[in-house]
């Protein structure tokens, strides 16, 4: 499974009545990511751009995370 499946699946388990769950580096480091946070971010923001889901990430200004939210 790749890092934007693992991280998806993680959202659907965690998610807020939103749709939106946060990640940081904690969060990286339980689902055993190793690579640093803003390089997933960008990976997770670009499979989902070309995968042309309905789901967006985004920082809100946050350095320190970013969370994955659904836009339906």
């Amino acid at each position: 499974m790749g890092t934007t499946d693992t991280i998806l699946e993680d959202w659907s388990r965690r998610k807020d009545a939103g749709g939106i769950a946060w990640f940081g580096e904690g969060d990286l480091s339980r689902l055993g990511i190793q690579d640093p946070l803003m390089t997933v971010m960008q990976d997770v923001q670009h499979i989902l751009r070309t995968r042309r889901s309905d789901k967006v990430v985004e920082t809100a200004g946050h350095t320190a995370g970013f969370s994955v939210r659904e836009t339906l």
